[in-house]
């Protein structure tokens, strides 16, 4: 072998294995999306299917880094400090605190907690969360991941990403099934879509958790096309059929609103 053709193959490893790395490094931080709780390190190793002396290391340093930090007491690890600063400078950049006014307005409008999602492959991902000042109401968990298909901004945004309504979901889609009212086939999804392109709003009727509606409307582009909305979740005793059009009403309102900002073109 060449030397030239040596040192190439070993930079590519070297490449390789860095890119290794930086996976692992992510799919670390990323067990610690639906919990609340802090973790061991053998929970850690088998959420992400690392060996438990791999996983040790990278999450030593992480912790070196501040982005994750250990309970002495407990020798348990959570997400650390440099993670909250760069999340609040992430926020500030994507202008999402300038959306922050219509959510709070669509709040207050609606008695109902309201959210901004924009899509991430087969996921919306929760960008922004104002809680209703209700006693009993349903809030989204900001940075929390949602199945396109079981949740009213999903569909909105599903309803909205193609122009062949038809072609919005594709064979391979995971279609899991929460509740007994998940629309898990694909023809009757494309079916609902169609509805809700229709309308211009999306209902969920305990699509993801049971006794929770939730409605959005999706955020379009200047294509018209949408890879963001905004909704509201609540209880079904209050999210009832008579009530549904007035919230949409608001709901379509703030949807128009948010997409007249720069946050829509950062998302």
């Amino acid at each position: 072998m060449a030397l030239d053709d040596q040192q190439t193959d070993e930079g590519a490893e070297r490449t390789r294995t860095g890119a290794q790395a930086v996976e692992r490094a992510m799919a670390i931080l990323r067990c610690f999306e639906d919990t609340d709780d802090e973790l061991g390190i053998s929970e850690i190793a088998k959420r992400t299917g690392l060996r438990v002396s791999t996983a040790h290391r990278i999450v030593r340093a992480l912790c070196g880094d501040g982005f994750m930090d250990q309970d002495r007491r407990t020798d348990r690890y959570r997400l650390g400090r440099t993670l909250v600063l760069l999340g609040q400078r992430a926020a500030a950049q994507l202008g999402l605190e300038a959306a922050r006014p219509t959510l709070e307005r669509l709040a207050e409008a609606t008695g109902e907690s309201a959210a901004l999602g924009a899509r991430q492959g087969d996921e919306l991902v929760v960008v922004l969360v104002v809680a209703s000042s209700q006693r009993l109401r349903f809030d989204h968990e900001q940075g929390g991941r949602i199945g396109l298909h079981a949740s009213g901004m999903g569909k909105a945004v599903l309803a909205h990403s193609t122009r062949d309504v038809a072609r919005a979901v594709p064979a391979s889609m995971d279609l899991s099934r929460y509740t007994d009212h998940t629309v898990v086939d694909r023809d009757a999804l494309v079916a609902e879509l169609a509805a809700i392109r229709e309308r211009g709003y999306a209902v969920n009727d305990q699509g993801r958790f049971e006794g929770v509606v939730g409605v959005a409307a999706p955020l379009l582009g200047r294509d018209g096309l949408a890879r963001a909305a905004v909704g509201v979740q609540g209880p079904s005793s209050r999210l009832t059929a008579d009530v549904l059009p007035d919230v949409a009403a608001e709901v379509v309102r703030a949807a128009e609103e948010l997409a007249a900002l720069p946050v829509l073109d950062r998302l």
